[in-house]
């Protein structure tokens, strides 16, 4: 299979922008964290609860490809850097994520 690729931008925690609206209606309180071992973990907060999905990825170019092997499909997600944020592009809707500091 041979080494895949890793953005390295992508590493640490992401935030799900609660300023804006698409995001929060899609995502809600989410957080994704990215390791430099290629695994995806998102936190999901739910009122009184949080769950979590275990996924690996990699990079190809301006896309993440995700894989959860509990439920194994690959996602193909465009993302951007812009304006000291993340923005993801998947099936025509963007969101936007913004890194956590500390």
């Amino acid at each position: 299979f041979g080494n895949k690729e890793l953005d390295s931008r992508l590493f640490g925690d992401w935030m799900s922008d609660q300023t804006d609206e698409i995001t929060k209606q899609i995502f809600g309180d989410v957080t994704m964290t990215f390791t430099p071992t290629g695994e995806l973990t998102y936190r999901i907060k739910e009122s009184d609860r949080v769950q979590i999905i275990n996924m690996s990825f990699w990079t190809e170019g301006e896309y993440i490809i995700s894989d959860q092997p509990s439920s194994p499909r690959k996602e193909k997600t465009r993302f951007i850097f812009e304006d000291e944020g993340l923005t993801l592009e998947f099936e025509g809707q963007r969101t936007r994520f913004l890194k956590s500091v500390g």
